[in-house]
């Protein structure tokens, strides 16, 4: 209830938030429903909140929804448009603006715009939820600990499971494991990319045999609906001097990044400290995105640590900041951490440093 109401005093009398299933809705309600072909919305406006849902989902949402909610259903043969018409009347008197969700699909945003568009102007909801969600609260901020506590774990096991003649897929299977073991919802992702595959940043993990040479892991889970994120870099035998130079390179520049992480800092300046170190050593157009990206309900959300954004990175911020240098066809060398913004800097989650993880062959 408290969320809702945060939301309802950010929103201006003619205003009118409208959250399809997804983060944004279970931001604010702690719950998101089913997500299928039907169309649900929830929609606020700064007194009141009536979730618009079909029949088939009605009795859920009247268990898992917060009271004060009015829950307004729509059987299959009616079709929403009449209900959510009439829900509209209600709350959008007077209303110019309607934030839209945007994990909303494109043709339950079609039923929304062919009703609104001729009295209302269309915004999305992030410009509204992004500055929001950014602030993390203690409990939101326990629940990323946790998930990252839980995500270290699974890293270690990969580590002490790395062997010559496995294959990415089998290394991603003693990750999943993991999560399992420890108490993760789920995962979020497993990038297991071995040899001249650690170049490519989102390598999608095959049945490529590792050997001697990188493995770079790029994982996360989520616990309690808050995710981690982190990489690190393996090798399998005794690393080549070119390798470690480029590891000590990216070392380098992430530590210059968390540096600069400071509440008020703005946030391409903190891409700029990385960035600048990678660039000094001759590397910097093998350096391909930006430096980092927000993390909490989502694995990526605001803030975006980048080049031209100008926001101010505010206290309780949580972000990744993950330098790589790729070079095609060899290798590449990509450290990930999630950093939480206080007023003495930033806070490093994971306890495992940055070091190559060395595998005997």
């Amino acid at each position: 209830m408290a969320r809702l109401s945060q939301v309802q005093h950010q929103l201006q009398g003619n205003e009118i938030l409208v959250l399809a299933p997804g983060d944004d809705f279970r931001y604010v309600a702690d719950w998101s429903p089913h997500a299928d072909e039907r169309l649900t919305f929830f929609l606020i406006n700064g007194k009141a909140a009536q979730l618009v849902v079909p029949s088939v989902n009605a009795e859920d949402a009247r268990e898992h929804m917060m009271s004060g909610v009015a829950i307004k259903e729509f059987s299959d043969q009616e079709g929403p448009t009449a209900t959510l018409r009439e829900v509209l009347a209600t709350m959008a008197n007077g209303a110019e603006t309607l934030y839209v969700s945007d994990d909303a699909r494109f043709d339950h945003g079609q039923v929304l715009f062919d009703i609104a568009a001729d009295h209302h102007r269309l915004a999305l909801a992030s410009t509204l939820m992004g500055p929001m969600r950014m602030v993390k609260d203690d409990e939101e901020i326990r629940r990323l600990k946790a998930s990252q506590a839980i995500n270290d774990l699974a890293m270690q096991a990969a580590f002490s499971a790395i062997r010559d003649g496995m294959t990415e897929l089998e290394l991603q299977d003693v990750i999943r494991r993991a999560y399992q073991e420890y108490g993760a919802d789920r995962e979020a992702f497993i990038i297991v990319a071995a040899g001249a595959n650690s170049a490519l940043p989102h390598h999608a993990s095959d049945d490529t045999v590792i050997h001697s040479g990188p493995v770079l892991l790029d994982i996360g889970c989520f616990k309690d609906g808050y995710a981690s994120d982190m990489t690190r870099v393996a090798y399998l035998g005794t690393p080549d001097p070119e390798f470690t130079a480029i590891h000590a390179i990216v070392r380098e520049a992430a530590h210059a990044g968390v540096a600069r992480a400071q509440v008020g800092i703005v946030a391409e300046t903190v891409d700029a400290a990385a960035r600048r170190v990678i660039d000094a050593h001759g590397y910097g157009q093998y350096f391909v995105h930006r430096l980092g990206h927000g993390i909490g309900l989502s694995v990526h959300e605001p803030p975006s640590i980048m080049e031209g954004n100008h926001l101010a990175l505010p206290e309780r911020a949580f972000f990744s900041v993950e330098p790589g240098i790729y070079l095609p066809g060899r290798f590449g060398v990509r450290l990930e951490d999630v950093v939480m913004l206080t007023d003495a800097g930033a806070q490093i989650l994971s306890a495992l440093p940055l070091d190559i993880h060395v595998v005997a062959g």
